[in-house]
């Protein structure tokens, strides 16, 4: 039998301690927990451990030359960048949960992995699906492989519009009910915003590219603006509204974006339901596959690391971006597909002509339209599907709709998203 990896965990909050306890009880062949580091080693745990294998300096592990892998768990740019840098400079592998880290400075982190031949697991910062991670093993060519990904990648938003749907409340109602769930932060603006889960979709897309370079910027749009209207209508067209990461192959460039979206309510992305994450992929072939899995939680992030330390141990390899070959994002001006409009315009003859000749105009097909019952006295909500339509085409067309005197609010718009789209 190989001997041992010598591991220290660094970070000892709540997945630091789980990975500490999994470490500790379940006494995983291959797993030596030597240190852990924290700068608060006087709170109360679920797990306890020696003394002496605690220090609040994490230079104790970094500069320990019997410890083979790092743990990081804190989170952060820094000092999480300096400590996976340095102990990789000292001949030592990591295994990281940090998503921020990696989204924003993976390019410094997996090239100076490459340089130095160490490995990098991080199922753990795309803890929903990490899986999906391990169907790019051959991640360079992956991208040849998949024509499009969808997914939903924050449990927090999922959960927030399953409630929306469910209870017919609020975003304001459902975001306290999250918060008091113990699903939302009090603070839970990266989740509602969309910056999550475009972090998480940066990281996919260094993976199925192969390449470590930063990501440019893309389109990010988060669920403030869902309101319950717009659910009760998507539902009476068959759709779901949830939040969801674009990767399309779009020509010789992909389409990147995050932004709420019309999903069938029958399909795997569209049924999902409270905090869970789900993906699906279409190969080049048409073919469509999904996976599904919790958002978050101790539980899932913990097994997602011990899986990394696994392979670390027993030699096996880690799904990595190794190319410093640069990211072509084409413009998402350019993409089509199909779109849910809500008009609030008065209630009087001649509007919805005016709407259609402005679309018509700019080579929009629609594909339906229904006009509610008046919710104000002021404008009347008039719903429309369009057919397959640019991404400018649709922007120019909304603009000008604004812009007539009987428009009272500004269009709704949302992206429809289904297998054909």
């Amino acid at each position: 039998m190989p001997e041992a990896k010598k591991i220290a965990v660094v970070g000892f909050g709540n997945i630091g301690s789980g990975v500490v306890k999994a470490l500790r009880e379940k006494r995983v062949a291959g797993l030596d927990l030597v240190k852990v580091i924290d700068i608060d080693l006087e709170r109360k745990r679920p797990v306890r451990i020696p003394r002496k294998m605690l220090s609040p300096h994490w230079q104790d592990a970094v500069n320990d030359p019997k410890i083979d892998i790092i743990v990081e768990l804190i989170g952060g740019i820094e000092p999480a960048r300096t400590i996976i840098s340095r102990a990789m400079e000292k001949g030592k592998d990591i295994v990281t949960a940090n998503k921020m880290l990696l989204a924003h400075q993976g390019q410094t982190i997996f090239s100076l992995a490459s340089t130095l031949g160490r490995r990098v697991g991080f199922r753990a910062s795309f803890v929903g699906c990490h899986s999906l991670i391990h169907e790019f093993q051959t991640a360079g060519s992956a991208a040849k492989k998949f024509r499009r990904i969808h997914a939903i990648l924050n449990g927090t938003s999922n959960y927030i519009l399953s409630t929306m749907t469910r209870d017919g409340k609020t975003f304001d109602e459902a975001l306290k009910e999250a918060q008091a769930s113990g699903l939302a932060e009090a603070d839970p603006s990266d989740d509602i915003d969309g910056v999550d889960t475009a972090n998480k979709i940066r990281i996919l897309l260094n993976l199925i590219t192969n390449s470590y370079q930063t990501v440019p910027d893309f389109q990010i749009e988060g669920i403030r603006n869902v309101t319950p209207q717009d659910i009760q209508y998507a539902g009476e067209l068959g759709y779901a509204i949830k939040l969801v990461g674009v990767i399309e192959q779009v020509g010789d460039s992909i389409a990147v974006g995050v932004h709420p979206a019309l999903l069938p309510q029958t399909s795997l992305l569209g049924s999902l339901q409270g905090a869970y994450n789900g993906t699906e992929l279409e190969d080049e072939y048409g073919v469509i596959s999904g996976l599904v899995a919790p958002g978050a939680g101790v539980y899932p992030t913990t097994d997602a690391v011990i899986k990394d330390l696994v392979d670390i141990a027993e030699g096996r390899p880690l799904p990595m971006p190794s190319s410093a070959d640069p990211l072509n994002l084409g413009s998402t001006q350019m993409a089509e597909r199909r779109y849910y409009l809500r008009f609030s315009v008065l209630n009087q003859a001649g509007v919805l002509a005016r709407i259609c000749d402005i679309f018509w105009k700019h080579n929009i097909s629609i594909a339906g339209v229904i006009q509610k019952e008046p919710v104000s006295s002021k404008f009347v909500p008039v719903v429309m599907t369009t057919y397959m339509a640019k991404e400018k085409d649709m922007q120019d067309a909304i603009k000008a709709v604004d812009r007539l005197a009987v428009a009272k609010a500004a269009t709704r718009l949302i992206r429809i998203l289904s297998a054909n789209t």
